[in-house]
């Protein structure tokens, strides 16, 4: 084989080898558990995989015209398949590079157009080295040692492939009826559990500021041990510590993701919130808080979520926030349009925060709507209606609907968006509400069966129309949890013995019910049921 061939060979399967690199970090990228920080680095060794394989393209491409432009005989059937597959990945790449750079919001076919271009490209360079290879080989100059160890990459490359289990999942199937039985686990401790034990965070508030009369925003340091990697729109379960007492509550998270220094919530005072009070009234730079979390499958995933219409009301404002700080702080060109509804003028929260992002985030649309205006209110007024829906969202088939605020209104933009014909999978929603005093045992409550609780080593009576979250808590078992509406996930349990009915499971992933999980704030036990808590 010639010098010159030899070096043509070796920039072919370079080339393919940085096509099949670049698939690779973009299949990692584009998983939907892959932490947005990471995703982002990812996301630029992409980008300079691709410029690199554009250079080798361009650079084959000149040298192959050099060869066969001014020939008068016929081509060769290799080389005018060469030059065909070479002509083919011009346009796909061409496409890609418009894709990325000019339409974000359908970079969803990014991922099929990679692996388009990664397959003709393999294709273009396996017509023109493996006939090289094929006639530098024979039998006699292949050692058997290379050929064993060949054979044995090969063997050993495909049981990984097709033998390995999936990481994450059961090998037993979960039954789909709304009441399940489930076996008894292999392994004792819950992976929620051993996440929520990695997760604990110690915070420190650095700073305070008001927002309204009565909306405080607060800015915690995470401690330089710990590390917080969230999905814009989660929120942390922090226990507080007020008047000598142990208090937990859940608060979502204001701040951007990508801002892993430091973590921002955004507290509403309430006329009998004990926590709410004292975090806009008593709270003081330096008090320290320890934090669980990120949790909650409410949350923005630009992979997933080419256009959105996030509807929120009051301080339902603040997880949307933390949506809209990261597709600023991302430059994303995803389509946001935003439906905002309070009560007064005054009650506004991020008020000049949201003009701001209205000039920085290219397709951003919002508007406020006040249902008690006062005489230097000149913006929208009224209530969430079918009309206003529809002069405000300019398609319903494509965007992914958010949902955040008073129960009333997104069961009012749950039930309008239905009628608009917009399917559930496309509405996502979220709300907390406050955790209750510990429930009392009333004297005519029917006992039914038993709650064994293993970790904890209580068996429990169980109790009529009383949720496993409920009977946890009248027994001083506590077990973490957030909106206590079976949709954030936080208080996911695995059942080891029994059958357990959900009035709800949007809080759950389909890993988790396949694993035996039910979400003890919307779960009631169907006689004895032992779980792993």
């Amino acid at each position: 084989m010639s010098l010159t061939s030899i070096i043509g060979v070796s920039l072919g399967i370079i080339f393919v080898a940085i096509g099949g690199f670049n698939v690779g970090v973009m299949l990692r990228a584009s998983h939907p558990s892959q932490d947005p920080a990471r995703r982002a680095r990812l996301i630029r060794v992409h980008r300079w995989g691709g410029y690199i394989f554009l250079a080798l393209f361009f650079m084959m491409f000149y040298y192959m015209n050099s060869r066969v432009l001014g020939e008068n005989e016929k081509l060769a059937r290799p080389v005018m398949s060469h030059i065909v597959l070479a002509l083919l990945l011009i346009p796909l790449l061409f496409l890609k590079i418009i894709i990325a750079r000019y339409f974000k919001n359908h970079s969803a076919v990014l991922l099929p157009l990679g692996l388009a271009i990664f397959i003709v490209s393999s294709l273009l360079v396996s017509v023109t080295i493996l006939p090289h290879i094929w006639a530098a080989l024979t039998i006699e100059s292949i050692p058997l040692s290379v050929s064993i160890g060949v054979i044995t990459a090969i063997c050993v490359s495909c049981g990984t492939l097709f033998l390995r289990r999936p990481a994450g999942r059961s090998s037993a199937v979960a039954q789909s009826t709304p009441a399940r039985d489930y076996a008894k686990p292999s392994q004792p401790s819950t992976p929620m559990q051993q996440m929520s034990a990695r997760r604990s965070l110690t915070l420190r508030l650095a700073r305070i500021q008001a927002q309204t009369h009565d909306t405080t925003t607060l800015r915690f340091l995470v401690g330089q041990d710990d590390k917080l990697l969230a999905r814009p729109g989660q929120f942390l379960t922090f226990n507080w510590a007020v008047d000598g007492k142990s208090v937990v509550r859940s608060y979502s998270i204001c701040s951007s993701p990508l801002q892993t220094g430091y973590i921002e919530i955004t507290s509403k005072r309430t006329k009998d919130g004990y926590v709410s009070v004292f975090l806009n009234e008593r709270a003081q730079v330096g008090l320290t808080v320890e934090a669980t979390g990120p949790y909650g499958q409410f949350y923005f995933d630009e992979m997933q979520h080419q256009s959105i219409v996030l509807i929120a009301g009051g301080s339902g404002i603040t997880p949307i926030m933390s949506m809209l700080r990261y597709i600023d702080d991302r430059c994303l060109a995803t389509d946001v349009n935003l439906l905002y509804f309070v009560r007064t003028p005054k009650d506004i929260i991020f008020a000049t925060e949201l003009q701001q992002l209205r000039a920085s985030i290219k397709s951003f649309r919002y508007v406020v709507v006040v249902s008690r205006p006062d005489e230097t209110w000149k913006g929208s007024t009224g209530h969430l209606s079918p009309e206003m829906l529809q002069n405000n969202v300019r398609d319903f088939r494509l965007p992914t609907f958010f949902l955040c605020g008073p129960q009333g209104l997104m069961e009012s933009a749950r039930s309008l968006l239905c009628s608009l014909g917009v399917p559930d999978s496309r509405i996502r929603q979220e709300s907390f509400g406050e955790k209750p005093a510990f429930a009392a045992l009333e004297q005519n409550e029917t006992v039914e069966g038993t709650v064994e609780f293993a970790v904890s080593r209580k068996t429990c009576k169980l109790l009529h129309r009383k949720t496993l979250l409920e009977i946890a808590e009248i027994n001083r078992i506590f077990i973490p949890f957030g909106c206590r509406q079976g949709r954030c996930g936080t208080c996911a349990v695995r059942v080891l013995s029994g059958r357990v009915r959900m009035d709800i499971e949007e809080g759950l992933t389909p890993e988790l019910r396949e694993l035996g999980y039910v979400l003890p704030c919307v779960g009631h036990a169907e006689r004895n049921v032992k779980v792993d808590l």
